[in-house]
C-alpha cells in the first residue's frame, strides 16, 4: 500500500471537486486511469482488481491534489455518470439503488473479514508474547498492514503500523506503550467504530451538516511525515463554546498548509465529522492576533478535565493541555500546587523559555501521556506559538 500513495507513481493528478483523477504507473506498461467522484461516492480505475473501490482510488483520496481542468478521460467518464444519473424512471432509481447496496455489503464483508483477521492477529501476538515482536521480520508486518488495508480497514493498518514504530524503537517503556495499543486494538474488535477503522466521510458529505460558528484560536500543531503523506494537524480552541476542534490537512508533495491560520483567532464555521473532533472548514470570515486563552489553576485540573474526552474516545492518543503559572523544574513544567508534568526537551521548550527569561507562564501543549509538547506560551499577556 506504500508504493501505491508514492508521489513519483503518480502524474497527471488534478482535482475539481468533487472529482479527483490521476495516473498510476503500476506493473504494466500502461498507466492506469483513476477516477474518484467524492459527491456519489463512486471510483473508476482500469486496473484489473475487482474490488470497489480498489487500492489505487483509496490511495488517491490521501493525496494533496492540484486544482485543474478534468482531461478528456475524466470529462467522458462523470459525463456518462451523468447521464445514467438524469434516467429518472423507476427502473434506473432502483438499478442505482440496488448498486449503492452492493457497494456497501461488500464493503461490509470485507471488513468484517479484517476484523476476524485482526483477532487471529492479536492471538498470535498474545500466544507468543510482546517479547518476541523485535524478531518479527519486516515482511511479518507489511504482510499484515496490506491485508488490513485490502480489507478496507486503513485504520487499523495505521494502529499495527505505529505499534510496529514502538518496536522499532525500543524505548524503555515500549512494552506497555504496545500493550496499550494491542489493547486499544482488542477493544477496537469489539466496538468497531467506523471513524477509527477508516472508514472515511466526504468532506462534501461532512459540509451539508450544520456547523459550529465561534472564533477558533488555532493554539497546537503538529507535523508528521509517514513517508507517503505529510500531515498537519491543528488543535483550535472555540473562544464562545470552549469546545476543542482538530482541522487536519494532508500533502503527498511538499508541507501542508494548515487549515486555519496557525497562532492566530478565525472567526469561522466548521463541521464535524461524525464521531470525531476532526472538523472541515465552512465560511472564514477572518483573523486575527489572539488574546490569551484562559488555562486551568493546576495540572490536576487539567486532566480531570480530560476524562469526558477519553470516555468518548478511549483510542485518542493526544490532548491538547494547558495550566497558568508554571515553571521548569527538573524536566518538568511545575503548577503553583507543586505538581509537575514531564515535558519534552525539544525546540518548543526552548523558545519558550527564551520568550519568558525564565518566570512563570501559561502554558499550552499536547499531552501524550508520558510528556507534554509544548506548543504555546503566554508572555506578557500576549499569547505566543512556540511550536
Amino acid at each position: 500500500m506504500r508504493t501505491r500513495a508514492v508521489p513519483t507513481r503518480w502524474q497527471g493528478l488534478g482535482k475539481a471537486l468533487p472529482v479527483l483523477w490521476g495516473l498510476y504507473s503500476g506493473s504494466g506498461s500502461t498507466p492506469y486511469r483513476v477516477c474518484v467522484d467524492l459527491a456519489a461516492g463512486s471510483a473508476k480505475c482500469t486496473c484489473p482488481s475487482r474490488k470497489f473501490p480498489c487500492k489505487h482510488a483509496v490511495s488517491l483520496q490521501e493525496l494533496d491534489l492540484p486544482d485543474a481542468t478534468p482531461p478528456e478521460w475524466v470529462q467522458e467518464w462523470t459525463t456518462r455518470r451523468a447521464a445514467r444519473e438524469l434516467d429518472s424512471s423507476p427502473e434506473a432509481v432502483a438499478r442505482r439503488q440496488r448498486s449503492r447496496e452492493k457497494t456497501a455489503a461488500n464493503r461490509a464483508l470485507a471488513m468484517s473479514s479484517g476484523i476476524d483477521g485482526l483477532r487471529d492477529w492479536l492471538l498470535d501476538v498474545a500466544s507468543a508474547g510482546i517479547a518476541s515482536l523485535p524478531g518479527r521480520p519486516a515482511s511479518w508486518w507489511q504482510a499484515f498492514t496490506a491485508r488490513m488495508i485490502d480489507a478496507q480497514v486503513p485504520g487499523v493498518a495505521a494502529a499495527v503500523g505505529e505499534i510496529q514504530e514502538i518496536v522499532a524503537r525500543a524505548g524503555p517503556r515500549w512494552t506497555s506503550d504496545v500493550a496499550d495499543r494491542l489493547g486499544g486494538l482488542h477493544l477496537l474488535c469489539a466496538v468497531q467504530p467506523r471513524s477509527r477503522l477508516g472508514v472515511t466521510v466526504p468532506e462534501e458529505t461532512v459540509k451539508a451538516a450544520p456547523g459550529v460558528s465561534d472564533s477558533w484560536v488555532a493554539l497546537l500543531r503538529l507535523e508528521t511525515d509517514d513517508g507517503r503523506v505529510r500531515t498537519v494537524r491543528q488543535w483550535c480552541r472555540g473562544r464562545r463554546t470552549g469546545r476543542w476542534v482538530v482541522a487536519i490537512r494532508h500533502s503527498a508533495v511538499g508541507a501542508p498548509v494548515p487549515l486555519l491560520p496557525h497562532g492566530l483567532e478565525s472567526t469561522a464555521v466548521v463541521h464535524p465529522y461524525p464521531d470525531s473532533d476532526r472538523v472541515a472548514l465552512g465560511e472564514l470570515e477572518g483573523s486575527h492576533d489572539p488574546a490569551p486563552v484562559p488555562a486551568p489553576e493546576s495540572w490536576r485540573t487539567a486532566l480531570a478535565a480530560l476524562e469526558p474526552r477519553l470516555v468518548a474516545d478511549p483510542w485518542q492518543r493526544l490532548f491538547p493541555l494547558g495550566c497558568a503559572s508554571v515553571r521548569l523544574c527538573a524536566g518538568s513544567l511545575v503548577d503553583g500546587t507543586g505538581h509537575g508534568l514531564p515535558v519534552r526537551d525539544d525546540g518548543g521548550l526552548d523558545m519558550a523559555l527564551a520568550l519568558t527569561g525564565g518566570v512563570p507562564f501559561d502554558a499550552w501543549g499536547l499531552w501524550d501521556g508520558h510528556a507534554l509538547r509544548l506548543g504555546a506560551v503566554v508572555v506578557d499577556g500576549r499569547l505566543e506559538v512556540v511550536g
